[in-house]
């Protein structure tokens, strides 16, 4: 985990040993990312430097498979290092960082703000272990990918009529790698026309386009800092996507149905969507808004911003982020935070 404590304009030790006042967040990313992610675009624009100058404590996190992270008895080597998905991230990984953050700030709650399967991994624990509704206060949910109707022509070519991730695996690779990606997009995307209209076609529609917000200083960098994608994690969201329910891995893409238990939820969530965004589309977020409003834990729905192409990339890396979202997202969590009487 990487921790901002207080922002530029805020003097507050590190090692501050009373917790009264303190307003601590722990960010996650999505697939393929980092808490970099956060950062990447600056202090007037990433959302991990505004929300430390409003006065939060700002731990990011790093999920198993990124640069930043390890294992006691396996190396990235090995095949075994990568089969997991978010339900190990839910399972394992949150908790424990869940429980560092208390136990380093002596706070008694934390707010979670999760990006794409930084949510999926917060829904995976709270089904799996419900204690951590005790250790939470409330969570933004951004571009939640808890169901995925849009993915299932893709995950339909690709693990069932194509079969590839398991072919890939036959000759030793165990996810989309970064370097894979830099020469797809050195090779393919930094072409002339039409190649690359077709590049940024491809793109497009999975996340949705959104040329004008597509900043094309900050792509080249991003793409130094993407993270391995594990066939797991994608072949587990391909079974939600091709099953329309938010269900385990048991026994595989084929393997039975078993829903998490989205009922165990019992802390405030809201769940923050881009009008544009393709790959967790609007309609898939109002879907998961009504199983929350039945079970009584909907804060709010509500649009990233009034840009109506802001798309699943937009998230983190639109021009214009800190404007179109960060800054009142911030206000937003001002105000949940004070709703709540967390002060």
């Amino acid at each position: 985990m990487h921790r901002i404590p207080a922002g530029r304009r805020i003097v507050r030790r590190i090692d501050e040993p009373s917790a009264k006042g303190k307003k601590v967040i722990m960010i996650v990313h999505g697939l393929s990312g980092s808490s970099g992610d956060f950062v990447i675009m600056g202090p007037e624009k990433s959302l991990a430097y505004i929300l430390a100058d409003a006065g939060y404590d700002v731990w990011l996190a790093n999920l198993r498979g990124t640069d930043y992270s390890s294992h006691v008895n396996l190396t990235k080597s090995e095949q075994k290092f990568w089969e997991f998905s978010f339900h190990e991230h839910g399972k394992y990984d949150l908790p424990a960082m869940i429980d560092h953050v208390l136990n380093v700030t002596g706070v008694e709650k934390i707010i979670y703000l999760g990006h794409s399967m930084g949510t999926t991994s917060f829904f995976t624990m709270m089904s799996m272990k419900p204690e951590y509704n005790d250790k939470l206060s409330f969570c933004v949910a951004m571009g939640a990918a808890i169901y995925l109707e849009n993915v299932k022509p893709l995950a339909k070519l690709a693990l069932v009529n194509l079969n590839l991730t398991n072919i890939m695996r036959e000759r030793g690779v165990w996810g989309i790698q970064p370097s894979l990606v830099h020469w797809a997009v050195k090779n393919l995307c930094t072409l002339n026309q039409p190649e690359i209209d077709m590049c940024a076609y491809f793109i497009f529609s999975i996340i949705g386009e959104d040329r004008e917000q597509h900043d094309l200083d900050i792509f080249p960098i991003y793409l130094q800092r993407i993270q391995m994608s594990p066939f797991r994690s994608l072949e587990h969201y391909g079974k939600i996507a091709l099953t329309g329910v938010f269900t385990t891995f048991s026994g595989g893409v084929y393997g039975p149905v078993k829903p998490y238990n989205l009922t165990n939820v019992r802390i405030p969530v809201t769940l923050v969507y881009g009008e544009n965004d393709q790959l967790t589309e609007k309609s898939q977020i109002m879907k998961l808004a009504e199983e929350l409003k039945y079970n009584g834990v909907l804060e709010e729905v509500r649009p990233a911003c009034s840009w109506p192409k802001f798309n699943h990339f937009d998230f983190l890396f639109a021009k214009d982020v800190g404007k179109l979202l960060n800054k009142p997202l911030v206000k937003l969590i001002d105000k949940l935070y004070n709703k709540y009487n967390l002060l």
